[in-house]
């Protein structure tokens, strides 16, 4: 398949099928089962009715509440831009919110080792976006957010020294478990590192010598079966840097700024939650803690790491709800916590609930979505093997060049 062809990449049509299954309504009752049972789990455990009495719900706590879903408007804001923008404005203001709010939702009901990007994928070229521009932009927005990340934590560290890691490190007597939680994190953070500087080096520098490495691996007789997906993620990552080479400063500039808005907002939502009920010493700290919870959540199993966050909250956040005696106040931790989820996680299932019946009446008509996911599951047996025969035989040029703007 070329990149001029406006047929969805070869991935994303083979799993068509999935990608709608993935964005069934059903699918928010495990996460959503997951969250209630953590937080129903840590009320019971620590709640306490003289911690909740001792609140000063003042007008003070309704403005910085209002401001943190301020920020999740923002955000939202952020990412259509981002994603209005980098397709060249192909998309109206209304497609784009619909594309957004399905692709958190994809987000939010799939394991964050899945995540939504092969729903990014499926719903892009449904908007009949080109396949080579689709795949492009999808993969140029996850190494941003990578990069977000990759340089984040380092200038955070070097900023706040080894206390950004865990509150044990901090010089906080009264917590345990640090090598525990500190482990996941390294092996997540990690896997983040190589798997952005893969992306990067396929964009950006040789997209043949990166598919010829995935190819290579995979005939390891542990990963022999991962060798189509590779010859496909190969095809497509050629693609997407031949896209790449064709965009200027603004496609950049756009796609940092409104990349460091997105996540910025998002980690700023908590700062706000837990100032409208207790005095918070340093925020930036609070807001780089935000991002190893988020670094662990990518080897959650849960849907969107659902269970996860409201676990690792305690553990590495107890300093900042230190009492007289250095004692973390588990009682308040239990009343921000379900706050915070249900104004930073809840939205996007809402919004999901909301929004897919109405895009799918605009992209498919009147089909019920049970013909439409079986249409696509022949198509995609069809016409899944010419369509990689077409992109496998398709003469890239040797040098990919640098899709870096000039």
């Amino acid at each position: 398949m070329s990149a001029e062809n406006n047929s969805p990449s070869t991935s994303s049509s083979t799993s068509s099928g999935s990608v709608l299954q993935n964005l069934d309504s059903n699918k928010i009752i495990l996460p959503v089962m997951i969250s209630l049972g953590v937080l129903i789990f840590l009320m019971i455990k620590d709640f306490d009715i003289n911690s909740l009495q001792s609140i000063d719900w003042g007008w003070m706590s309704l403005v910085c509440l209002i401001i943190a879903a301020l920020l999740m408007v923002v955000r939202h804001y952020a990412l259509m831009t981002r994603l209005k923008v980098l397709l060249d404005h192909k998309l109206s203001w209304w497609q784009s919110f619909q594309l957004i709010s399905l692709w958190e939702f994809g987000s939010a009901v799939t394991p964050s080792t899945v995540g939504g990007t092969a729903v990014a994928l499926f719903l892009i070229t449904k908007e009949k976006i080109r396949a080579g521009e689709t795949i492009a932009v999808v993969l140029f927005t996850i190494f941003l957010d990578g990069c977000f990340f990759l340089l984040g934590i380092p200038f955070l560290w070097m900023w706040l020294g080894n206390g950004l890691l865990h509150p044990a490190l901090a010089g906080y007597a009264y917590s345990s478990g640090a090598l525990a939680l500190i482990l996941p994190f390294v092996m997540a953070y990690v896997f983040m590192v190589v798997y952005t500087i893969m992306i990067g080096y396929g964009l950006f520098v040789n997209p043949r010598s990166l598919k010829w490495l995935m190819v290579r691996t995979t005939k390891l007789p542990l990963l022999r079966r991962f060798k189509e997906g590779a010859m496909k993620t190969g095809d497509e990552m050629i693609i997407a840097s031949k896209e790449l080479r064709k965009k200027g400063r603004q496609f950049w500039a756009v796609g940092i700024i409104t990349t460091i808005v997105n996540w910025g907002t998002r980690f700023l939502v908590l700062n706000f939650v837990m100032l409208a009920f207790m005095s918070i010493g340093d925020h930036l700290l609070l807001f780089g803690r935000q991002l190893i919870i988020y670094i662990m959540m990518i080897l959650a199993p849960t849907p969107g790491g659902s269970g996860v966050a409201e676990l690792t909250f305690g553990p590495l956040l107890n300093d900042f709800f230190a009492q007289g005696g250095g004692v973390a106040d588990k009682g308040l931790q239990a009343v921000i916590i379900p706050i915070w989820r249900l104004i930073s996680y809840v939205p996007f299932l809402i919004l999901g609930l909301f929004v897919m019946p109405a895009w799918m009446r605009r992209v498919f008509g009147n089909t019920k979505t049970e013909e439409v996911q079986a249409e696509l599951e022949s198509m995609s047996e069809s016409e899944a093997d010419s369509s990689n025969k077409k992109l496998k035989n398709r003469p890239f040029k040797k040098d990919a060049g640098s899709a870096l703007p000039s």
